[in-house]
């Protein structure tokens, strides 16, 4: 009767110890970003231009390989990535750079009678501006880093009307996934930026 007695007891206490190392042994929620365009009280900023060219087209966008993933890149230092497994996109980081483009750019040439959209929408009779980073990351509580590469093309898409790259680098202002997104977007209103006013630099070049 003890034997029985002391075996229930071996069982249990068993059962307890495998729930226990269940519960450790739990993942952590995974979480989800997104990145932003301009804040509001930015968006009446704009870059004057002259109001013969109607549309621009952002994109195609192209990012490096190691990035176009749902999982978060970031770098542990030069030569090494860390990539995140319970720190994700809430969709694809390349739609959401383009998304954001789009609107900021838009937002700094409002008002000049020129719509910007995403080049996959095919509107006929614009001018494209493709997009291509080399560099989108950061170390945690160091700098983000921005590198691209950016051209504005005829309405054929054949002749390059201006060439342009930048490099941007952004402390990130916390150890967090949440800081290295916020450092990110406040990079892309750089980039904005300076493809807004790569546009107004040729605008004597662009006819319709």
């Amino acid at each position: 009767m003890k034997q029985n007695v002391a075996l229930r007891i071996l069982a249990l206490g068993n059962i307890v110890v495998a729930l226990l190392l269940t519960a450790c042994g739990t993942s952590p929620p995974a979480k989800f970003y997104t990145l932003t365009p301009l804040p509001t009280q930015i968006q009446t900023e704009k870059v004057g231009m002259d109001e013969k060219i109607k549309f621009i087209a952002i994109g195609p966008v192209e990012i490096p390989e190691y990035l176009d993933r749902v999982e978060i890149v970031t770098r542990a230092e030069a030569n090494r990535l860390v990539i995140s497994e319970f720190d994700l996109w809430g969709g694809s980081i390349k739609t959401d750079i383009s998304r954001v483009l789009v609107e900021n750019i838009g937002s700094f040439l409002a008002g000049d009678g020129i719509a910007v959209f995403d080049w996959k929408t095919n509107m006929t009779e614009s001018y494209r501006v493709p997009v291509i980073f080399s560099r989108f990351d950061a170390i945690a509580g160091g700098n983000l880093i921005l590198k691209a590469q950016w051209a504005v093309l005829d309405k054929e898409g054949k002749t390059f009307l201006s060439i342009k790259e930048i490099n941007v680098t952004k402390p990130v202002k916390g150890s967090s996934y949440n800081s290295i997104v916020a450092a990110m977007s406040d990079s892309l209103e750089d980039l904005s930026k300076a493809i807004a006013e790569s546009i107004t630099s040729i605008r004597d070049s662009i006819i319709y």
